[in-house]
C-alpha cells in the first residue's frame, strides 16, 4: 500500500511541478475617463485656476464659482471676461471639481496585495486632449497613460504621444503594449491621463478638455515555469527518494 502512494506522489508531482507558474492572478480592468481624470500630476487635490505666461495665478475656480460645467471655449472666456480676468491667460486643471461622487483627486489607485511584478496592458479607448479645439488639432486622439508609483520617485508612461485621426487607430496603434512594474506589498499605482497639450509654448499647454477614456488591465505576473533541466533534476531526486522509502518499507516488513 505504501509503495502505491508513494508512487501516486511521484506521479502528480511531475505533472504539477510542470505547471507552476501557470496559473496567475485574474486581470483587474480599471477605465479612467478624461475629463475626471486629467491633471497636473497624480494625487494632487482637483482645482481650476487662470494664470498668466509664467504660470503665476490670477483665479483659483471652484464648484461654487462654477456650478454648470463650461461644455466650450466660448464659456471659459466668457467667464474670464464677465470676472475681469485679465489676459492673455491660460487655464490649468487637476481632477474634476464637477463630478456628480466629489472626485476631487486626480486618478485611480491600484494597490497590491502581493509582492510581486505586475503588468499594466492597453485594452480600450482613447482620449482628446482638446475637445474645445483651442490648438486647432481637435480631431486627433492619443492613447497615453501616465503611472506614478505612490511613494517613489518612478513616474511611467504606457503608450504615446502620437496624435491620430480616430480614437480606433490610435487604440489599434497601442493595443497589446504593456509595462511590467514590481511593487513590494502594499505599495500603491496611482494611474492618471495627462491634461497636457503637444503642441505650442509650454506656458500654454494645460488644458481642461480632455474627452473620451483609457482601460488598462493590471495583472500580477506569475512565478516563471522551471527550465527543463531543473524539472530533470526535481525528477530524479523524487524518484531514487521514492526507492529510497520503498526498501525501507521492505526491510521493515521482512
Amino acid at each position: 500500500m505504501r509503495t502505491c502512494t508513494i508512487r501516486h506522489c511521484f506521479v502528480i508531482a511531475l505533472f504539477v511541478i510542470p505547471l507552476m507558474g501557470v496559473f496567475q492572478s485574474p486581470a483587474l480592468g480599471i477605465q479612467i475617463d478624461a475629463i475626471d481624470d486629467a491633471g497636473q500630476y497624480a494625487g494632487q487635490d482637483a482645482y481650476l485656476k487662470f494664470v498668466d505666461s509664467s504660470g503665476t495665478t490670477l483665479t483659483t475656480i471652484t464648484t461654487a464659482m462654477v456650478p454648470n460645467r463650461w461644455t466650450s471655449s466660448s464659456d471659459v472666456y466668457s467667464y474670464a471676461t464677465l470676472h475681469n480676468i485679465p489676459g492673455p491667460w491660460f487655464l490649468q486643471s487637476a481632477g474634476n471639481i464637477w463630478s456628480s461622487d466629489n472626485d476631487f483627486i486626480v486618478g485611480d489607485t491600484f494597490t497590491a496585495l502581493d509582492a510581486g511584478v505586475y503588468r499594466i496592458s492597453a485594452v480600450d479607448g482613447a482620449f482628446q486632449y482638446d475637445s474645445f479645439d483651442w490648438s486647432g488639432v481637435a480631431e486627433k486622439w492619443l492613447w497615453q497613460l501616465q503611472i506614478y508609483a505612490v511613494g517613489g520617485d518612478d513616474n511611467y508612461t504606457l503608450g504615446s504621444q502620437d496624435l491620430y485621426d480616430s480614437a480606433a487607430v490610435a487604440l489599434g496603434a497601442n493595443l497589446g503594449k504593456y509595462m511590467d512594474i514590481a511593487l513590494a506589498e502594499g505599495e500603491k499605482l496611482i494611474f492618471w491621463i495627462a491634461d497636457g497639450r503637444l503642441d505650442g509654448d509650454p506656458s500654454e499647454r494645460n488644458t481642461i478638455d480632455n474627452s473620451g477614456f483609457l482601460k488598462f488591465d493590471v495583472t500580477e505576473i506569475p512565478t516563471p515555469i522551471p527550465e527543463p533541466s531543473t524539472l530533470i533534476l526535481t525528477g530524479t531526486g523524487l524518484f531514487f527518494l521514492a526507492r529510497r522509502l520503498r526498501r525501507s518499507n521492505i526491510h521493515l516488513n521482512s
